[in-house]
């Protein structure tokens, strides 16, 4: 009971509880592991079972991240429910077992973990102060309870209390360290020849006659599956947008200004004595004395908290509750908050059921209304998404209803004032712009719509849209005609002939060299350019990136061998590794040193932690319907 009133302390670590409230909203979701929803589970975990409900969450979490990190050009398919669920499953299956674990390990997040994390997150803050007001909103806003969001932050502390204890138990051998340093400090020379892109390709190489053989040889790899081609309606958010004028929005601030009065603030902290089931009432009246004469003599309220308060959660950091409104205490606890006007100042003894506090008062924000200009831009918004939603909900409800006997669409958008589109071909397995998403190329492959010629049912898309389809013409399998393909056969062609002149090349150069010639006299004999860098490494080098990687994965000592490698900008790279010397740990700096050991502890934590994962996953009982 004790800890429910308490609304969390002032947190030390930010960038750790961003990184949770990160984990709980994006990453899975407060809903994922709450009992709850319709219907038998998906899958179940050790006899944990997890529901659709859950499942359905975690996509949604996961679409909401996608389109946050893609914007809203993201590809339609991407949100595909068929395409997300297996990968928010496996989450979701890893998430359970890892709390499983930790649960068998007796691990536990403390009430002021929990309350730390939670007034640290800025969302919840307001002028830099934890507000009960913005913890409520924000969570009733997104739906959930505050218990749950406590619940979630309790999980994923856990879950970080359990990846860093295994991790952290991780380290690199000096061995191990001495054999990556001399890998990073190895050296080699590298040489290389310069193959510009122009000039590669013979002129007659891509004629009307040669792309129009290779098109004859091999039709079978320019076949068409079966098209489609579509009418449909499109019903969007974006063309029900209205504009709203000012007595509107003023309206709507006069209905809603209340709840943009951010209340009277009150920080506290408190000393708790609470009397033992085998403590009289003597010794008890006697530790109430001893606080009450150590605060009246001016003694640390800090201090005395640490030493003498049974809050063992809030004892540690002198006692601080954080902050309310009126309404996160109990009423007793409120009253005396009321009375106290000084920060500084400490409360009469005050009984609750959870024992006698002592409540000092830290700080007061005094409350505040937020003015008309200030919200109206928000309000504006508000105002005008909810009616083209509800433009949007109910033209959608009305085509329903127009298309289900309609003999074709046109009637149906005239009655809703809206236009009938026209789609490119597509196939089962791939389409443009809303035909792009799978299931509405299912809708319309679907044999009621492509074979009986039926308008389809009307189904929403993600991003606010509703579609209705119709076949307008089918396109039997057939092989593309030449000039729908022209452009793909010149692309292979002249990929297959870059291919065969650089082949040739190498060979020349190759052979060369095995003759014992100077990458100079191929580069002169070839009529190449040909660069070189000595005793690069793998930290400093001036090499081109792919000539970098292609020369530190060849094996030394046959100079003869080339490898080629594309060069953006310029064309390509045909890479002989001259020389290999061995690393010298004298050759890398301190930084360089700290960096390779810090990489290397990293690596191996990550592999551990990997591991763990698949010895968890490979020992469970899991069970996916």
């Amino acid at each position: 009971m004790l800890q429910s009133m308490r609304q969390g302390a002032q947190s030390t670590a930010a960038k750790i509880i961003i990184g949770l409230i990160v984990l709980s909203f994006a990453a899975f979701g407060l809903e994922t592991l709450l009992p709850g929803g319709s219907g038998s589970s998906v899958a179940e975990v050790n006899g944990e079972e997890i529901s659709p409900a859950a499942l359905q969450e975690a996509v949604t979490q996961q679409k909401r991240r996608l389109v946050s990190i893609l914007g809203e050009d993201i590809d339609p398919s991407l949100l595909d429910d068929d395409r997300l669920q297996p990968r928010a499953l496996e989450s979701l299956i890893q998430r359970i077992l890892l709390l499983q674990r930790a649960s068998a390990l007796s691990l536990v997040a403390s009430e002021s973990q929990i309350g730390e994390a939670i007034t640290s997150i800025e969302t919840f803050q307001l002028n830099g102060a934890f507000s009960v007001d913005a913890y409520k909103s924000v969570l009733a806003n997104a739906g959930y309870t505050p218990e749950r969001f406590r619940r979630a932050q309790a999980e994923d502390i856990v879950l970080t209390q359990l990846q860093t204890a295994i991790s952290e138990s991780e380290f690199t051998t000096n061995i191990e360290f001495a054999a990556a340093v001399d890998l990073l400090a190895e050296e080699r020379d590298v040489r290389y020849l310069v193959v510009p892109e122009t000039g590669l390709i013979a002129e007659d190489a891509l004629s009307d006659e040669a792309l129009q053989a290779y098109y004859r040889d091999n039709e079978a790899d320019f076949f068409y599956p079966e098209r489609v081609i579509a009418d449909y309606i499109l019903l969007d958010a974006a063309d029900f947008a209205i504009s709203v004028d000012e007595s509107t929005v003023l309206e709507q601030y006069e209905a809603v200004k209340d709840e943009y009065q951010v209340a009277e603030q009150a920080r506290v902290s408190h000393i708790l004595l609470t009397q033992g089931d085998d403590e009289t009432d003597a010794d008890f009246s006697g530790r109430l004395a001893m606080v009450s004469d150590r605060l009246s003599r001016g003694d640390d309220f800090a201090d005395v908290a640490a030493e003498l308060s049974d809050d063992l959660g809030s004892a540690g950091i002198g006692g601080e509750l954080g902050f309310t409104d009126g309404t996160a205490f109990p009423e007793e606890m409120e009253a005396a908050i009321a009375l106290l006007a000084t920060p500084g100042e400490v409360s009469e003894p005050v009984e609750t059921d959870a024992g006698t506090h002592f409540i000092r008062l830290e700080e007061r924000i005094a409350g505040n209304a937020v003015d008309y200009e200030s919200v109206k831009a928000e309000l504006r918004e508000s105002i005008e998404d909810a009616e083209a939603e509800r433009a949007l909900l109910v033209a959608a409800e009305e085509l329903k209803d127009l298309v289900f006997n309609a003999s074709d669409l046109a009637g149906p958008a005239a009655a809703i004032e809206v236009s009938v589109k026209t789609s490119e071909p597509f196939t089962l397995e791939k389409g443009a712009g809303p035909f792009g998403e799978q299931r509405v190329r299912d809708l319309a492959f679907a044999p009621d719509v492509k074979d009986a010629g039926n308008n389809s049912d009307v189904i929403e898309l993600s991003g606010q849209r509703f579609i209705v389809v119709r076949v307008n013409e089918v396109k039997p399998s057939q092989i593309a005609p030449f000039a729908d393909v022209e452009s793909q056969v010149r692309a292979e062609v002249a990929a297959a002939a870059e291919e065969e002149a650089l082949a040739a090349i190498v060979d020349q150069a190759e052979s060369m060299l095995m003759a014992g010639a100077s990458v100079e006299s191929v580069s002169k004999e070839l009529n190449l350019e040909w660069r070189v860098e000595l005793s690069a490494t793998r930290l400093a080098s001036q090499l081109p990136r792919p000539v970098r990687d292609a020369a530190f994965t060849m094996s030394a000592g046959d100079a003869a061998t080339l490898r080629t490698v594309a060069l953006p900008g310029e064309g390509y790279a045909i890479v002989q590794l001259a020389r290999v010397t061995p690393g010298e740990p004298s050759a890398i700096t301190q930084t360089e040193n700290q960096q390779l050991s810090n990489l290397r502890v990293n690596e191996q934590q990550q592999l551990s932690f990997d591991e763990f994962l698949v010895h968890q996953r490979d020992s469970a009982d899991i069970v996916i319907r």
